[in-house]
């Protein structure tokens, strides 16, 4: 990351576990279909409205229910879907995941993670995923 703009100098060619990176919803699904492996993605969001192509579903959010008990089905999902990557959402109009530090839980996540974004081009935490053509 640069120090004076705070954006990502390079992308990332290829989301892995440890390094999540950033990425639009189209380009998400333009990138995994041409992918030669396809893991099965779980959206991980406010709701199931908007859920991509055929990827599963994850409540980030539930009303009543503590950051301790998200975090909880976050881990049986993790036991039920061993290769499975998770798609955290965290485009414009999304509450964000009730999960204490989601910056560091989504770095040390033991699966591949990508996080879906409104703009890829603004500033985040993590480098965006542009996949080599």
């Amino acid at each position: 990351m640069n120090g004076e703009e705070r954006t990502w100098q390079h992308s990332q060619p290829m989301p892995m576990r440890g390094s999540p990176c950033v990425v639009t919803e189209a380009n998400a699904l333009t990138y995994i279909a041409k992918l030669p492996t396809k893991n099965r993605i779980f959206l991980f969001s406010d709701s199931e409205r908007a859920i991509p192509g055929d990827w599963g579903y994850i409540a980030s959010v539930r009303p009543g229910v503590p950051p301790e008990g998200v975090a909880a089905e976050l881990d049986a999902w993790l036991r039920q879907y061993p290769d499975a990557w998770l798609a955290v959402d965290l485009r414009v109009g999304v509450i964000p995941p009730s999960i204490q530090d989601l910056e560091n839980t989504l770095r040390t996540f033991p699966r591949v993670v990508i996080v879906l974004v409104s703009d890829d081009t603004r500033d985040h935490q993590w480098p965006r995923w542009d996949f080599p053509l």
